[in-house]
């Protein structure tokens, strides 16, 4: 960020010199600092899970909310890196495979937004301590962390396919207090969502506000086949969406490695938040919503195994976090 600001023209400084402020960062630091209501409807498209706990930082920071928003970020991203270790060994992978995924992620070229004041960090720890209690079937706990995670981030309703995909989930066997707490664990994520919803049309007056704003910058739905058949043309004539057409066709192969080398709930996550994710007209930061399904990064760890590409895939994720990092940082890529 420093080396493309100092080289950067006068006409790309007006994004350069916001710093941390820039994109959706400097969206989560007005409503840490003024709230919802005060920054406007367009800030109800952030969920606040993120924003509370930068408040709470902010009030050992004297009010910094730039740094206390980068620090709530930094200390998730580690964490997560912790618990994405954890969680592939206990899965029964090897230290090594662990140990590399966890590297991969680092370099990911969309994972300069773990350290750029965005949610994502927050999500994915939360989204991990959630696999992490399916895999044990503790239900209550992976419930909590569910909620928690739909009150950060709208696809946090997502959790619910994977709950009731986990190996040992059902309604209809087990005595009654079992049968609950697996209710819950399916139920968690949209619950947390629908605790904002409900919130911000107490506020507001308004229902559905922080997706109908979010359709302001997306566009509305479209069914995947539908944008998968304009994408190909975008790619042939060159347009710009096209390199977020060739990312989505990227996953979609990673997509069929988790199907066949991970455990179903691991699938079902990862494919609804690729449906939700391409099933929209405007595809900015389609990287960035790929990448908090972590599956998709543990099937490249799996797929580059024992290939020539193995030791490629560092220098290459690094190349393309560099440049990610820059022409965002530049104004020019929405992450």
């Amino acid at each position: 960020m420093w080396l493309t600001h100092t080289f950067a023209t006068d006409h790309y400084r007006e994004f350069t010199s916001q710093g941390f402020r820039l994109w959706d960062a400097g969206w989560y630091q007005q409503i840490i600092t003024a709230g919802y209501e005060q920054v406007g409807q367009e800030s109800f498209r952030f969920f606040p899970g993120f924003v509370l706990m930068g408040r709470l930082v902010t009030q050992f920071l004297s009010g910094k909310e730039v740094w206390a928003s980068l620090l709530v970020t930094n200390v998730f991203s580690l964490i997560t890196f912790l618990l994405l270790y954890r969680l592939i060994v206990s899965e029964g992978g090897s230290a090594r495979r662990a140990k590399r995924t966890v590297w991969v992620f680092s370099v990911f070229p969309a994972s300069f937004v773990l350290v750029w004041g965005y949610a994502e960090s927050m999500f994915l720890t939360l989204t991990l301590l959630f696999f992490l209690s399916l895999r044990k079937q503790n239900w209550k706990v992976a419930a909590i962390f569910a909620c928690m995670a739909g009150f950060t981030r709208p696809t946090g309703a997502l959790l619910f396919f994977a709950a009731i995909s986990t190996s040992g989930f059902s309604l209809w066997r087990g005595n009654l207090k079992k049968r609950a707490e697996q209710l819950l664990a399916c139920l968690g994520g949209p619950l947390g969502v629908t605790i904002f919803l409900l919130w911000s049309n107490s506020r507001t007056g308004e229902n559905w506000l922080p997706f109908t704003v979010q359709r302001e910058f997306r566009g509305g739905f479209i069914d995947p086949f539908r944008r998968a058949w304009s994408g190909f043309s975008e790619v042939l004539n060159l347009e710009a969406d096209a390199f977020h057409v060739l990312v989505a066709l990227f996953f979609l192969i990673l997509l069929v490695v988790i199907w066949k080398r991970l455990p179903r709930q691991y699938f079902w996550y990862s494919f609804v938040t690729f449906v939700v994710s391409v099933s929209a007209e405007n595809l900015n930061s389609l990287e960035r919503y790929l990448m908090t399904a972590f599956p998709f990064v543990m099937a490249l760890v799996i797929l580059s195994e024992g290939k020539r590409i193995e030791k490629l895939i560092y220098p290459i994720s690094a190349l393309g976090l560099a440049g990610l990092t820059a022409i965002s940082f530049l104004g020019i890529y929405v992450p």
